[in-house]
């Protein structure tokens, strides 16, 4: 038990833990971009080749385009509950910590699916990394509404962002069971998803996600 005590002291600034995300939030939608490659020609100048060469990679501009969607919403999501915490402490440094490092991971089952768009395994694992990511990110979330809320922000709590929250996850996990029948319909599934939570709340504390 002394070591729980442990973690949930410390008063460590906010300021520092949410400079640290947004520099690692900024390094991964960098690395999204850096799959995107152009497509090579055996004849430079063939207008043809390089039109179907560009919809070959269609999949991984879809990829890129999806996942770019959901880090800045877990980016825009991330800045709204850090904004109703009152201060930081241990604990609040280590889930974020870890929430930072399943995000950091979403390069990869992005370039996976784009390259194997017809693939369902590549597919479906793209939709299970993005749910646990959720549950990460809800469980950072309650930590904060739960022990480090502004008192200003009590009074709003939602009793029911719990079950709110796990659209997303539940929403992902569809995808990734899709991808087994048709892989077009997991991407469906998971361009339309971050669409429910692209904007925080207003003036409550709900979930985000």
């Amino acid at each position: 038990m002394q070591i729980f005590k442990r973690f949930s002291s410390g008063q460590l600034p906010l300021g520092r833990i949410e400079a640290f995300s947004d520099g690692v939030f900024a390094i991964i939608v960098t690395l999204l971009v850096l799959d995107l490659k152009p497509p090579d020609l055996l004849h430079k100048p063939s207008v043809s080749e390089l039109g179907h060469g560009l919809l070959s990679q269609l999949p991984m501009f879809l990829s890129w385009l999806i996942s770019f969607i959901i880090v800045c919403k877990f980016w825009l999501n991330h800045h709204y509950i850090f904004g109703q915490a009152r201060s930081a402490n241990y604990a609040l440094v280590w889930l974020n910590s870890i929430f930072l490092m399943f995000q950091s991971f979403v390069p990869f089952p992005t370039a996976m699916m784009g390259e194997y768009p017809s693939n369902p395994l590549a597919v479906s694992l793209f939709g299970v990394v993005m749910a646990v990511n959720t549950v990460l990110f809800l469980a950072l979330q309650m930590y904060i509404v739960n022990n480090l809320l502004k008192p200003e922000y009590v009074t709003l709590k939602d009793e029911h962002f719990v079950k709110k929250a796990m659209i997303g996850p539940l929403f992902y996990l569809l995808g990734s069971g899709a991808a087994w029948i048709a892989t077009p319909l997991a991407f469906v599934f998971y361009m339309v998803t971050p669409l429910f939570y692209i904007t925080p709340p207003s003036n409550t504390v709900k979930s985000a996600e």
